[in-house]
Parts: structure tokens; C-alpha cells; sequence
């Protein structure tokens, strides 16, 4: 079957006359490409290489052409046409690297940017497109060393410094991350990618309100961007603001409802608001949309929706003075597992938001469960004072 792009580029075939010489209609072609007259362009390289089929540069665009429009079988037999006729074509060997990542082929990949930076060492995108295929393997000071060395050969390439970034991120090296994606927004400003990298650093660092103000740029600039959302929806997940991180999940869904990253990030929303009728839903979308969703989440999510097991949590102080404000705090509407990080002493618990987990009546002290049993789900207790000390309870399930 003909694809709808070849129909296109055929039919401008048809209408176009044969009068002008290959360089004459490739230069025309290349042209085309450039204004963003794909159909044209694809029409125009199509007919040169049916007049010269060992025009290298015009297999070469037309791979790029089937690269773009995501059909990577084309784009992989035009480059290796090209480099079968001039093997040492840095451009090409670049070019099918690029195909050869977007399938999963990350080492084949190295191999064609290898070849390319071998047959042309001042090539920057090469040296960038490597220390990405190494970012993705891992090999993060490999990545730094290539992303580097495309800085250094052309010092406002932006992408350089995202990859830097990236790689910095991924050591742990924040402060150089950070450094890394403002170098590249200062270069673009509009570099959504950069900008939700930046973001995600900022969010490691602690920095959540300026985390949060990084994604709403972005969002601005790209309302589409499903990395932003996503994003975004971490942070206010992480600052315990879930409405507004269920929020974001949605625009995501909306975009793309099949998206496993931000069903599988919706799911703990509603699983933290006590939904888990709707958590199990969007967990169960995440891993029939690619996701792998931990077991023991699914576990915990199996117990919600049995009546035979409750969930609670508590946050313990040496005072009652300290309880009561504590109390009062959450009644305002503060973050009872923020609180349980910051205040509780009890320190098995304290790590986990206060959270005791999923248990049955009898596997608690009873003098906690008759407190925990006479709560409303989502309901806080007044103080009671143990052996241990003063407790706050809330019950969860």
C-alpha cells in the first residue's frame, strides 16, 4: 500500500516537468524542505534520485523526510543507500544514528555517531547525539565528556547544555544540572525541554516553588507539553498539594489519554485523597498503557477496597502543648505527613507521613484502634496520651 505522504509527493511528481537538471531540482527540493513544503520537497528529491540513484544528498534528505514523519524503515534504507555509495558521508552515518536511537538500538547507535565525529571531528551535533545515546545508557561521565566537547566546538549550541544537564542531573550534581539548563534557556529562552529539566532539578534540590514557577513558564510557551504537566504534578505531589497535582495529571489525560506516566501518577492522588476506588482505575490503565506499577502499591491499593482492613496514621509528640498546636495546624488544613516528617518521634512511622500501613483489627495496640475505629475516614482525632507520649490520629481507610 502507498503511503499518504508518496501519494503526495506523487502526484506533484506528475505535475512537475522534467526540464531542470538534478542539481537544479534538488537545490529546488532542499529549498522546499526548508519552507516546510514537506510534500513538495519529498516530490522533488523522489524525482532526482529517479534521475541520479547515486545522488547522495538527496537520499540523505529524503531519509530525513521519512525520519520526521516517524517512518523509520524508509529513513534507514535511504541513509544506508547514501553510505553505500559514499561511506565516509559524515551527515548520513549522524543521520542513521538518529534512527537507529529512536528505535532502541542505543548501541548501533553509538556506532553511526562515532563514524560521523570519525569522518568529521568538528561535527557538534555528533559529539551532542552521542553524549544523548550514552545519557540513555547510563554512561552519564561519557555523556558529559561528548556533550562537552559539542560546547566547545560551537558554544551556543543549546542542546549541548541540555544533555550536560541531564547528565549532571543524573549524577546527583544538581547545582551543575541547574547551571547547565539556565546556560541553555539564556541561549533560548524558549526551550520547553530545558525548562522542564530545570524544573525536575529544582524539585530534587528542594525548591519546589520555584520548581512549580519553572513548569508554568513552560506552559505558557507549550499549553501541549505533557513533560510539563507531568512535571508540574510531581512537585505539587511532593508538597503534599494533591489536588493540584491531580490537577495537572488531567490536563495530561486530556492530551493524551493514554499516557501510563501520568495515570500511574493520578493513581497515588487519589489513593492519598482516599479514592481508591479511582486509584485502582488509573492503576490499572498505567499497566495496560506500559507501565510497570509496584506490587506492593497494588498490594496496599487490594486492602483499600477491603472492608476488613483499615489504614490510619498518627504523628507523636513528648507535649500536649506540642500536640494541640499540632492539632490545630491540621484543622487549618496543614499537611498531616509533612507534619509527621518534621514533628513525629516516632521514627518507623514518621518516615512514611505517620502512615501505620494496612492492618486488621487486632494487629494494633488497642487502645489505638478504639481511637482509630471511632474516626470517620479522613477524620482526626483529639489528643490521647499513651506511655509513649501525646498522639494525633487520622484514619485513612
Amino acid at each position: 500500500m502507498i503511503k499518504p505522504l508518496a501519494i503526495a509527493a506523487l502526484i506533484l511528481l506528475a505535475n512537475r516537468g522534467w526540464c531542470q537538471t538534478v542539481d537544479e531540482l534538488n537545490e529546488q527540493a532542499m529549498q522546499d524542505l526548508a519552507n516546510g513544503k514537506v510534500a513538495e520537497a519529498l516530490a522533488g528529491f523522489q524525482k532526482v534520485i529517479a534521475l541520479d540513484s547515486t545522488h547522495v544528498n538527496a537520499l540523505i534528505h529524503l531519509g530525513f523526510i521519512y525520519y520526521s514523519n516517524n517512518i523509520m524503515n524508509e529513513a534507514s534504507a535511504h541513509y544506508s543507500k547514501a553510505l553505500a555509495i559514499d561511506p565516509e558521508n559524515p551527515f548520513a552515518h549522524n543521520n542513521l544514528g538518529a534512527v537507529y536511537l529512536a528505535v532502541g538500538k542505543h548501541n548501533e547507535a553509538i556506532i553511526e555517531y562515532k563514524l560521523a565525529i570519525k569522518f568529521n571531528p568538528d561535527y557538534p551535533e555528533a559529539h551532542n547525539n552521542l553524549a544523548y545515546a550514552y545519557y540513555l545508557l547510563g554512561l552519564y561521565e561519557r555523556a558529559i565528556a561528548s556533550a562537552q566537547k559539542a560546547s566547545e566546538l560551537k558554544p551556543d549550541y543549546f542542546p549541548a547544555y541540555n544533555n550536560l544537564g541531564l547528565s549532571y542531573n543524573a549524577l546527583g550534581k544538581y547545582d551543575d544540572a541547574e547551571t547547565n539548563f539556565r546556560k541553555a534557556l539564556e541561549i533560548k529562552p524558549d526551550f520547553v525541554a530545558a525548562l522542564n529539566h530545570l524544573g525536575a532539578t529544582l524539585r530534587s534540590k528542594g525548591k519546589n516553588d520555584e520548581s512549580i514557577q519553572i513548569y508554568l513558564q513552560a506552559a505558557k510557551i507549550d499549553s501541549m507539553n505533557i513533560d510539563t504537566y507531568n512535571g508540574l504534578g510531581i512537585t505539587y505531589l511532593s508538597k503534599g498539594e494533591l489536588q493540584k497535582a491531580s490537577d495537572a495529571f488531567k490536563k495530561v489525560l486530556a492530551i493524551a489519554p493514554q499516557d501510563p506516566v501520568a495515570h500511574n501518577n493520578i493513581s497515588y492522588c487519589y489513593y492519598e485523597l482516599m479514592n481508591y476506588a479511582m486509584a485502582m482505575q488509573h492503576a490499572k490503565a498505567a499497566s495496560r498503557y506500559g507501565i510497570k506499577v509496584n506490587p506492593d502499591y497494588l498490594a496496599d491499593l487490594t486492602k483499600a477496597l477491603d472492608a476488613n482492613y483499615l489504614r490510619a496514621r498518627h504523628i507523636l509528640v513528648k507535649t500536649e502543648a506540642e500536640a494541640q498546636e499540632i492539632l490545630s495546624q491540621l484543622q487549618a488544613g496543614a499537611s498531616f505527613p509533612e507534619l509527621a516528617h518534621q514533628k513525629s518521634i516516632d521514627a518507623a512511622t514518621a518516615r512514611k507521613g505517620g502512615d501505620f500501613g494496612f492492618f486488621q483489627k487486632g494487629d494494633l495496640n488497642a487502645e489505638f484502634e478504639k481511637v482509630i475505629l471511632n474516626l470517620k475516614v479522613g477524620e482526626i482525632s483529639a489528643v490521647l496520651k499513651t506511655a509513649a507520649g501525646y498522639h494525633v490520629f487520622q484514619r485513612l481507610n
